[in-house]
């Protein structure tokens, strides 16, 4: 590595821990004076307390580095132009988009440190977060589920369970459907009065059998019928079903390809799929906007780059979240909606790279 672009590495990682460190500062300060009653109440200890923002830390993370790869470049750029090394720089053949390597670097480093962290430790830790508050802090105790009523439960191979109550204890559904799905088309239906675990398989009872081909129905009453083949056990039905925020990226994708096998609608679980996705780029985004716009402009206060880091990534999540709501309203196709804001920030990005590459 050349000294210059260690020079402007160090600069840039600088502001950006500190950066860092001070808007999760911030979050953390402003998260305790609203739960302070909370923690006052119950005599939380600060072990608890700390433990509580220990986890909250990979959710902020995600959602914060964005902002403070922003601001790094916003001071970094901005003091190198203000004193005119930037100038210097450029004078001595020195382009602009290798000037920025190191800073380029960093950002798509954070690109693959966000899809890791929002993959593989966000949902965990958002769970331990509220455990913790809930049961350590607040006292409260989980609830032991012995029954759930008006179950629905998306299974593998196209299969739907609907059942009136599903007892846990006695690995008993009461007044059951299983729905079969091929390419969208019911195949197979079976309605019983209940159906039991035996230990290997589930056996419904007291039911009808109606098998769907050619556009013709047949049905035949049974006593007891053993069904071979479904890969649900019961403690699979004594969950509750998780909701697409709390899934990551596989896992999601696994229950769209559950959801299109059974001719249910995805579009909305798709928009959130993509989502996973693109978020993660708008850590190289805001940086291609910082530097077009610090080297235009010669930051005299951290305070003006902390106003732009914060307008730029206000505008950004209000499109993104119009973006998801279009896509889950059916306005736009999944993919564009996910995509938008990534779409016209990079287009933005890219154009203003340009501009500042020609000056």
């Amino acid at each position: 590595m050349r000294i210059l672009d260690r020079y402007v590495l160090r600069e840039f990682l600088g502001y950006l821990v500190l950066g860092l460190a001070g808007i999760l500062a911030i979050f953390v300060v402003v998260d305790i004076f609203e739960k302070i009653d909370v923690f006052l109440d119950h005599r939380a200890p600060i072990g608890l307390i700390l433990g509580f923002y220990l986890y909250r830390m990979p959710e902020w993370l995600v959602q914060l580095l964005p902002i403070a790869l922003l601001l790094a470049t916003f001071l970094a750029l901005g003091q190198l132009n203000k004193f005119g090394e930037l100038t210097a720089m450029r004078a001595s053949g020195v382009s602009l988009v290798r000037l920025l390597g190191p800073v380029l670097t960093v950002a798509l480093a954070a690109v693959l440190l966000t899809l890791a962290v929002g993959e593989f430790a966000v949902p965990a830790a958002n769970r331990d977060r509220d455990r913790v508050f809930d049961q350590r802090i607040q006292g409260v105790r989980p609830e032991e589920v012995s029954e759930r009523a008006d179950v629905t439960y998306l299974g593998e191979g196209g299969r739907i369970f609907f059942m009136r109550l599903y007892v846990v204890r006695e690995e008993r559904m009461h007044e059951v459907s299983l729905q079969e799905f091929r390419g969208g088309q019911l195949v197979r239906r079976i309605d019983a009065a209940e159906a039991t675990w035996d230990g290997r398989r589930w056996v419904f009872s007291s039911g009808f059998l109606r098998t769907f081909a050619g556009g013709h129905e047949r049905a035949r009453v049974f006593d007891r019928l053993a069904v071979g083949g479904i890969a649900e056990r019961p403690e699979d039905f004594a969950k509750e079903s998780r909701k697409p925020t709390e899934m990551n990226f596989f896992e999601l994708l696994s229950y769209v390809g559950k959801l299109r096998a059974s001719g249910a609608r995805v579009a909305n679980y798709l928009v959130d799929l993509h989502l996973k996705l693109a978020f993660p780029l708008v850590n190289l985004i805001v940086v291609l906007i910082g530097a077009s716009v610090a080297t235009r402009l010669r930051m005299q206060s951290a305070a003006l780059g902390f106003g732009l880091s914060i307008t730029i990534s206000f505008l950004y999540y209000a499109l993104l979240r119009t973006g998801q709501a279009l896509g889950h309203s059916g306005a736009l196709p999944p993919a564009v909606a996910a995509w938008l804001g990534d779409l016209v920030f990079g287009s933005v990005a890219l154009v203003m790279m340009g501009l500042a590459q020609r000056r």
